[in-house]
């Protein structure tokens, strides 16, 4: 008897849900499992997951998609009762899940990082309630979503996935979803203002979006009341650091910069959603008494960072790289490793520290520092409330 026998047997076999047989067990095109087919569903085998069975909606679901070749891969259990007293059921494949809703016309697939928040928001039973769409292109070409039943959960490749719901979602579809360049795409869930608020806020790529608790509608914020501070402010304390540790070696002078290069894309570290980076390079030359001075090109990618708690902004290296040319006939007297090697020395202590920080007052909470495509730094603070 096969694994595919008994996981029928245990299932009441011809008197169970799945009825009598209609395939021999058949080797899968991929040549790893095995299947049968029955009146009413499937039972597929794999070395590693063994047997589990597919039926209804969740398997024409499987199928549309390419059965075990597709994306989802084999079951990894039989259809279960949804938990939490979500009135569903799922089935867990080997790269998702299939979702579905008693009562709904169709199953829904749901996998990856989508599917990940998906889970911390409690699965079915939570906040967004289930899912009624695949996981889909967005219309830009860059990123996924999927929309649930009480809002979405939106992934792009550099922040990884985030959702949102409720009154921000409807101020952020009436809007233009991602494709808004004053929005783009959330970098964060739906979060208080700060601890034990009522009132809600969403951080997106390009700007923020607000909700007072209470409230019909969320908007849009702009920067209240600090306003945009250019990039050469908010880098300022860090470019001086950044010169002193550098001329702390009295043969080592500063040709051009620091100046700004560009500004990173956000990125995603695992964990958050890390702020962009100013690209700053600095060209150096090093006087040696033997021939001509090496020069050298120092690139420092600094980092914006905050806490909302505390109500703190600063600056600090992110990380350095440097790049020396040592010409002849100075090449045989000192190398550009070691040169290099000198600078890093320098410029090590200050990755990672912070420079120029500013602090909000109390009153004034903090929702999100962000580093604008064009180097400005836009701050944002909750709106005042009315008395």
């Amino acid at each position: 008897m096969s694994e595919i026998d008994s996981k029928y047997a245990s299932l009441g076999g011809t008197n169970g849900f799945l009825g009598k047989p209609t395939s021999s067990e058949t080797a899968c095109p991929d040549k790893v499992g095995r299947y049968r087919h029955y009146e009413h569903g499937s039972i597929y085998w794999h070395p590693q997951i063994e047997a589990h069975e597919v039926h209804g909606l969740i398997r024409a679901k499987w199928a549309k998609l390419g059965w075990e070749r597709s994306f989802l891969g084999y079951p990894k259990t039989d259809e279960s009762a949804s938990s939490g007293g979500a009135k569903g059921h799922y089935n867990l494949f080997q790269g998702g899940a299939i979702i579905w809703k008693q009562g709904a016309k169709e199953a829904f697939e749901m996998h990856g990082a989508i599917r990940s928040k998906f889970g911390q928001m409690g699965w079915e039973a939570g906040l967004l309630g289930f899912p009624t769409t695949d996981e889909t292109n967005t219309p830009d070409g860059i990123g996924r979503y999927n929309h649930c039943e009480k809002g979405s959960i939106y992934w792009k490749p550099s922040i990884s996935a985030h959702e949102i719901h409720g009154h921000i979602d409807q101020y952020w579809a009436k809007n233009g979803w991602e494709k808004n360049p004053e929005l783009g795409y959330p970098i964060s869930d739906i979060l208080p203002t700060y601890a034990g608020s009522k009132h809600m806020f969403s951080d997106f790529e390009n700007g923020v979006v607000y909700w007072k608790h209470g409230g019909a509608h969320a908007t849009g914020l702009t920067n209240f009341p600090i306003g945009s501070l250019p990039a050469a402010e908010v880098f300022a304390p860090l470019k001086e650091e950044i010169v002193k540790a550098l001329k702390s070696d009295s043969h080592v002078y500063i040709k051009k910069g620091p100046t700004l290069a560009g500004v990173t894309d956000y990125h995603w570290d695992g964990s958050k959603v890390r702020n962009r980076l100013y690209r700053i390079h600095v060209d150096v030359g090093i006087d040696i008494p033997v021939g001509p001075d090496p020069t050298s090109n120092l690139g420092f990618r600094v980092e914006i960072a905050f806490d909302r708690e505390k109500g703190t902004i600063w600056a600090s290296i992110f990380d350095a790289s440097f790049h020396t040319h040592v010409p002849w006939p100075t090449s045989a007297f000192a190398k550009a490793a070691g040169i290099n090697a000198l600078y890093k020395e320098a410029i090590d202590p200050l990755i990672g520290i912070p420079q120029g920080v500013k602090t909000i007052p109390a009153k004034m909470h903090l929702l999100s520092a962000k580093v604008m495509p064009n180097g400005d730094l836009n701050v944002y603070l909750q709106p005042p409330l009315d008395k």
